[in-house]
């Protein structure tokens, strides 16, 4: 006889190791007891795959429990059979990535059997905060462009970072978290964040339509895992099945379906992406495969050149030549975003207890007049298109793995990885750059660069279960190179001190009595080196975990990771340069060797979690800790000063003019070196040569010529450590229905050791009577040989506390999830691995600094939801707000005379300056919303139309500036001058309209307007 009885939610999906289990791959595990409760050993245990048909066969324990490790995601049925007892079943048991379900099994006597139909999955019993986004949401949700890591932003915690696209995990920088793809790291080794640099902020770097899901872990994960201070983000791909399956599709976003930005440009981008993916079985339930390729066409005129600073200004004989110059610049133009992305999967069942998987996939990815550090370019830009360039990427990566049950209890999974990645980025021009606070034009400072990196990976766990004890040991090991042609300045750079636009204007043009670039507020750079970089580092790891079931109710999960970087080799053969240093003492109570680079080997991270069920004979309340410690690894990039500044010939130093009262001036130097600056339009200025700008300076200075004098070098601190942090968590699950569940987190995490970038090169400053400011004399600088020498410091701390809650709802038609985040991020430095800029007012105070991080999103919410109506219509539809991001009240001038304007903050009385980041940008919010209609052909076949509606609403969702930038909107002057007397803001800070009421082109457009997206897909 066979009954049947439906049980939506009966079981926990319980990932017992921390916030993760078996890395790509998930765990079935249970208790079996008999009628009265009392525990059954010896029960055989027969888990299928219900796509490959793959049996895993076990028995349970002296405790009653079994626990498989090392499935594939994917569904399961799992037959229970004791001897005197009826057979039990669970069918559909869907295995996510990364978790372990429980499956509590009550048998009974007799000879009925069992079937329980498992339909929805009731909580999460994780020590550690855990959201799995499904296949259904990847392939149903709006999405505007198909790059998966934009789905992280419908996870608590998780935002995507605005000046460099990286997703931030808690309040951490983006370059400090990991995302992991089957597996393997995904992270680019050399700059940080994900595969594909700036370009996967815009295009994918894996075919959506090979993603089947992925698993965000926000804080506390397993031992497992390392190489960050926050979340791991994990995604699978697709395998194929007996059965085959696969999609084709085309996409049209064009420009006629799109309205026009806040600032009455016209969005003229029209998108076309076209492409799709299969998979089936070579032999079935033997070797299976799947492929995926997309393509990307992206044509975007409608952007335009605009100096926002220029409106209203009125020429004088004393400017008029640079203000024509600046509005000759002005017009439009256009840019492409175009890639292709291809992945292929094959797996091979050797039998029920090995596999071999295999992956490789590719992306390359290319873009005209798009050069950019990370923020998108606004549709307004203050950067003549002769300062831009292409920007191409292209990322080959393959991957094997060896899965092997070797008994019962004991499992190995062993991975391997390799992955090349190269960046050409070129440039528009040739000429030098000229930077201001009324705009840029000219080669950008860092262009032209050629970079290249690989990373190779390998990684074996062993899993043992033994009674209630799950053990996991292993390691991992990395080797990664870097290859750069890079250097800033190629061209020269001309920058300014003051941010006053007429005296700008006047200091560019030569008039009668005035010399171009004749004024102590000038400076100029020249790269003097050969530009090349060429390193590799070594990572390495080892961990041993346990995930201990003390009792049906309580689970104890404990582990230790070890983690070892060792670093670039520090080159220091230049030894006039390396001796000067070496013997310095610099105020800031430092000193520095550039011969030494020390590895960081002392790094142990023991973490523990817990869960535990509060109430006896129900599994509807799961309560939840961790608490551990966790290292980040340092991108590539850091290291390279000491690897090529000090050596000869040196690979990436500028020789640095930074004018100043007393010194010669800018034209006075070229002037020296035998080139009139008057002679030469701004558009035509000379390129100096490093031996031209030398003999200029000594003439100027009547000096002996020395090809380092005025020279910056960059180097890593001699007791550099990797970013370290502290995490600890509490929450809790309530199942409120059979389909609904609903949580609160609370998480804590404090970061130290963040990377800073700090002069050391600067002597005690002197505290100004009449405003209470304190100012550097540059003239006494510890090496006044040298320009600055930026010292990159494991220094900065940041600390992150908030509350999460969700709540999700799987039933039927219907799956939505909704989250909300109030939380405060405190720092004292936000760099994102910034090559030269310095993110402080006085490096000799930087306690100072301390106060609202640039990722303090105090307010945050998201929330998404899938609904299948009658007559094969579907309605998607994604919310997100965010409250506002902190804005600097900075001074927009050197007012202290350290040579950098970047970050002096203005005083708000004399001697009492604003708090880091005291003001507050606007709140952004934004809807999606996506229609598709089924058209059924025949049973295997199906046809589906889309519409899709980005900015539903059509929020404007301007900005001061461009997001986490100085801009001249959030600038607010000195507060307090010189004299003490004190100076209105300016009437531009924190501006978001204008007089006339329409918004002030020296703002931005987080995201895009209204956009409409038609497509077209076939599923068989």
């Amino acid at each position: 006889m066979k009954g049947s009885i439906s049980i939506a939610a009966l079981f926990l999906m319980a990932v017992s190791l921390f916030g993760q289990a078996d890395a790509n791959k998930g765990q079935i595990s249970g208790t079996v007891l008999d009628p009265k409760g009392a525990v059954v050993p010896n029960a055989k245990i027969k888990i299928q795959n219900t796509t490959t048909s793959v049996v895993r066969e076990l028995t349970s324990g002296t405790e009653g429990q079994f626990r498989a490790v090392l499935l594939d995601p994917g569904t399961y049925n799992v037959t229970i059979d004791a001897s005197g007892f009826a057979p039990y079943i669970f069918q559909g048991v869907v295995l996510s990535v990364g978790s372990a379900v429980n499956l509590p099994a009550t048998l009974q006597l007799g000879t009925t059997t069992q079937t329980v139909e498992v339909t929805a999955s009731a909580l999460s019993e994780l020590p550690a905060p855990t959201t799995i986004i499904n296949s259904t949401e990847i392939e149903d949700l709006p999405i505007n462009g198909r790059r998966f890591t934009d789905f992280a932003a419908l996870t608590p915690t998780v935002q995507i970072d605005q000046i460099r696209g990286s997703i931030s995990f808690a309040g951490q920088r983006g370059i400090n978290g990991n995302v992991m793809v089957d597996g393997t790291d995904y992270n680019n080794p050399f700059f940080g964040g994900t595969r594909g640099g700036e370009r996967s902020n815009y295009v994918p770097t894996i075919p959506q339509s090979a993603v089947q899901e992925f698993q965000a872990v926000t804080t506390g994960y397993a031992p497992e895992y390392g190489r960050s201070t926050g979340g791991i983000l994990n995604v699978i791909t697709k395998s194929g099945g007996n059965d085959l399956h696969g999609e084709a599709f085309f996409q049209l976003r064009h420009k006629e379906l799109g309205l026009k930005t806040p600032f009455n440009t016209q969005s003229l981008e029209t998108l076309k992406q076209f492409g799709g993916g299969a998979g089936g079985a070579i032999k079935k339930d033997k070797i299976f495969w799947f492929g995926a390729i997309e393509k990307q066409l992206s044509d975007r005129p409608g952007y335009q050149v605009f100096y926002g600073n220029l409106v209203g200004v009125t020429p004088t004989p004393q400017t008029a030549e640079a203000l024509n110059y600046y509005h000759s610049l002005e017009g439009p133009f256009a840019t492409t975003n175009n890639a292709i992305v291809a992945l292929a999967h094959g797996d091979y069942q050797l039998n029920n207890n090995n596999r071999v998987s295999t992956r490789f996939n590719i992306s390359d990815a290319s873009a005209n007049n798009a050069i950019t550090t990370g923020a998108p370019i606004p549709a307004l830009f203050n950067r003549a298109l002769n300062g831009s360039g292409a920007e191409k990427d292209r990322t080959e990566t393959g991957v094997g793995q060896y899965t092997s049950i070797i008994s019962p209890s004991i499992a190995n999974d062993l991975r391997f990885t390799g992955t090349h990645e190269s960046r050409p980025r070129t440039s528009n021009s040739a000429i030098p750059n000229v930077s201001n606070n009324i705009g840029n034009f000219g080669a950008r400072n860092f262009l032209p660069t050629v970079q290249d990196d690989t990373r190779y990976q390998i990684n074996d766990g062993i899993s043992i279960v033994k009674g209630t004890h799950a053990f996991k040991i292993g390691g991992d090991y990395n080797y990664l190179t870097t290859f750069q042609s890079f250097g800033f300045n190629q061209f020269g750079s001309f920058s300014f001190t003051t941010t006053d636009v007429p005296t700008l204007l006047k200091i560019m043009t030569p008039s009668a009595g005035q010399n171009r670039f004749d004024n102590s507020a000038v400076q100029y750079r020249l790269e003097i080196g050969n530009l090349l970089a060429d390193y590799h580092m070594h990572e390495i790891a080892f961990y041993a975990q346990d995930n201990w079931k003390i009792t049906p109710r309580l689970n104890l999960s404990y582990g230790v990771r070890w983690e070892g970087q060792v670093n670039p080799a520090a080159v220091s053969n230049n030894t006039a340069v390396v001796q000067a240093i070496q013997a310095a003492r610099f105020p800031v109570d430092s000193t520095f060797d550039p011969s030494k680079l020390r590895n960081n080997l002392n790094q142990w991270m023991p973490r523990v979690g817990i869960t535990f069920n509060p109430i006896k004979g129900s599994n509807k309340t799961v309560i939840r800790a961790h608490a551990g410690l966790f290292y980040a690894a340092s991108p590539m990039i850091l290291f390279g000063g000491t690897n090529n500044n000090f050596r000869n010939p040196p690979g990436d130093v500028s020789i640095f003019f930074p004018g100043g009262a007393g010194a010669p001036t800018v034209y006075q130097i070229f002037k020296a070196a035998g080139f009139d600056l008057n002679n030469y339009t701004l558009g035509n200025l000379p390129v100096l040569t490093p031996a031209q700008a030398v003999a200029g300076l000594a003439a100027a200075t009547g000096t002996t010529p020395n090809p380092y004098l005025g020279a910056s070098f960059t180097g890593t601190a001699n007791d550099f450590s990797n970013p370290r942090s502290f995490q600890a968590g509490f929450g809790a699950d309530q199942q409120l229905s059979s389909h609904w569940t609903a949580g609160i987190q609370l998480n804590y995490i404090n970061t130290v050791h963040l990377e800073r970038n700090r002069d050391y090169n600067l002597p005690f400053p002197t505290l100004r009577a009449a405003d209470g400011r304190e100012v550097f004399n540059r003239a006494n600088r510890p090496l006044p040989q040298f320009g600055q020498i930026t010292i990159r410091e494991s220094s900065a701390r940041s600390m992150y506390r908030g509350m999460s809650f969700n709540t999700k709802y799987t039933a039927g038609r219907l799956q939505l999830g909704a989250q909300y985040t109030v939380s405060q991020t405190y720092s004292d430095d936000d760099n994102e691995r910034d090559a030269t800029t310095f993110y402080y007012d006085n490096p000799f105070n930087l306690k100072a600094e301390y106060g609202y991080s640039n990722l303090d999103i105090r307010n945050q919410f998201a929330a998404y939801a899938v609904y299948n109506l009658p007559w094969g219509i579907e309605v998607s539809a994604t919310a997100r707000a965010t409250s506002g991001q902190p804005i600097d009240p900075n001074a927009g001038s050197d007012l202290n005379g350290d040579g950098t304007s970047t970050y002096d903050r203005a005083f708000k009385a004399p001697g009492v300056e604003f708090a880091r980041n005291s003001f507050r940008n606007q709140a952004v919010k934004d809807v999606d919303f996506r229609f598709l209609k089924n058209i059924k052909i025949n049973e295997r076949v199906k046809l589906q139309f889309s519409t899709e509606m980005f900015n539903l609403f059509n929020f404007k969702n301007v900005v001061i500036g461009p997001v986490g930038l100085n801009s001249a909107n959030t600038i607010y002057g000195p507060g307090i001058d010189a004299t003490g007397a004190a100076v209105a803001p300016r009437v531009t800070f924190m501006r978001l309209k204008l007089p006339n009421g329409q918004y002030d082109p020296n703002d931005s457009q987080v995201g895009s307007p209204f956009q409409a997206q038609f497509g077209l897909r076939l599923f068989f």
